[in-house]
């Protein structure tokens, strides 16, 4: 049997200064949840991200090693009736450009055999967050 690759419901590139923010809200049903992430350091070849979504925060170090160049975050809580990989978020570091100090980031967002649809999505300067 063959595996198919995921169907992203969508995936972007992202170049993002350090501290700057990325914000996403997701709506399933009548829930919006948000999820937001910015780097802070980069530090032995490795990215320092702050996440958080739906008020869980998260940290971590992404790497441009295969291996270590992801990270996953579930987005709903599983369902029983399914057998398929439930809905995820996955945020990778692609690469760092050292004379702008800009880190490249794509991220893929995989529905699965749920709902849900992005009504928000943007950059948010350094300092200029303040809903978190």
């Amino acid at each position: 049997m063959l595996f198919a690759p995921p169907v992203w419901k969508a995936e972007r590139f992202i170049e993002l200064n350090k501290d700057e923010f990325y914000l996403l809200t997701l709506q399933a049903r009548e829930a919006a949840k948000t999820l937001f992430f910015r780097w802070t350091l980069l530090k032995n070849e490795g990215l320092v991200m702050h996440l958080n979504y739906d008020s869980f925060p998260h940290q971590f170090i992404l790497y441009q090693d295969y291996q270590r160049r992801c990270y996953k975050v579930p987005l709903l809580k599983p369902e029983q009736k399914y057998y398929s990989e439930e809905p995820f978020f996955m945020l990778c570091f692609k690469d760092y450009h050292r004379t702008k100090k800009v880190a490249t980031l794509k991220y893929y967002l995989y529905q699965g055999n749920r709902d849900f649809n992005i009504i928000d999505e943007r950059k948010v300067p350094n300092g200029g967050f303040s809903a978190h």
